[in-house]
């Protein structure tokens, strides 16, 4: 895989939809009641909070299933 071939392939990963569904679950969330919006400050405390649940998500529905991909994907997280 070339550096353009990567970088083009983590492009449309990210650009597939991949913001449509985290709107989608920020409004499933808003609408289920499982924010307490009125218990937080107008500020970006509360959707940091989401995005690092997401974040959770985001790792569970993309993580590696090989060892060989798993110490790919650890080794990888130190330089992040």
């Amino acid at each position: 895989m070339t550096k353009e071939q990567f970088l083009e392939k983590v492009k449309e990963l990210v650009d597939d939809g991949f913001t449509d569904w985290i709107m989608a679950t920020a409004q499933k969330a808003v609408s289920s009641g499982a924010l307490n919006l009125d218990g937080h400050e107008d500020n970006y405390r509360l959707p940091k909070i989401f995005i690092s649940a997401m974040g959770e998500e985001i790792k569970a529905q993309y993580a590696p299933t090989t060892p060989k991909e798993i110490r790919e994907r650890n080794n990888l997280a130190n330089f992040l």
